[in-house]
């Protein structure tokens, strides 16, 4: 119910950000998030004395929250999901490496944001997340996920 009521005032308020599907081979980079505590991709709010547009936001939140630098050119110019209703608009992007990076340089500053990370097969993420313990995703994750699944052309 808290989740609902906070995406409720999302969409009245409004927000704009951009998150980054980070993939290596089959898995798929997922981050413990504190608020909500959930399962997502990695992401945050457009900044407009930062970011120039939402593929700039998606990059440089990644970035602040991971550790990890990516070029524009790394990353897929068309979005693998976008969603945008009234106020709310959030673009999720791809990027596709064969270098499994870590997260272990993650700036401190943001640690608030998160609790942890871990890589998970793209076609059994949802028991390897139960196995851990964790159970819950942010709202739109399985739908970005089946998306994720066709583009890769997982079954």
């Amino acid at each position: 119910m808290k989740a609902l009521k906070k995406a409720a005032k999302l969409i009245r308020d409004g927000y704009t950000g951009a998150g980054i599907v980070y993939i290596c081979g089959d898995e798929v980079l997922m981050q413990l998030r504190r608020h909500p505590h959930v399962w997502s991709f990695v992401g945050g709010g457009y900044d407009k004395y930062k970011d120039q547009d939402l593929l700039d936001t998606a990059i440089r939140e990644f970035y602040e929250e991971t550790g990890i630098s990516l070029a524009r050119s790394d990353v897929e110019a068309k979005p693998l999901h976008k969603l945008g209703f009234w106020k709310y608009k959030w673009h999720l992007y791809l990027v596709i490496s064969d270098v499994k990076r870590s997260t272990d340089d993650a700036p401190s500053m943001y640690r608030c944001e998160y609790e942890r990370y871990k890589y998970v097969h793209i076609p059994e993420y949802k028991e390897e997340i139960a196995a851990d313990g964790d159970m819950g995703f942010f709202f739109f994750v399985p739908h970005q996920m089946k998306l994720l699944r066709k583009r890769l052309k997982f079954k």
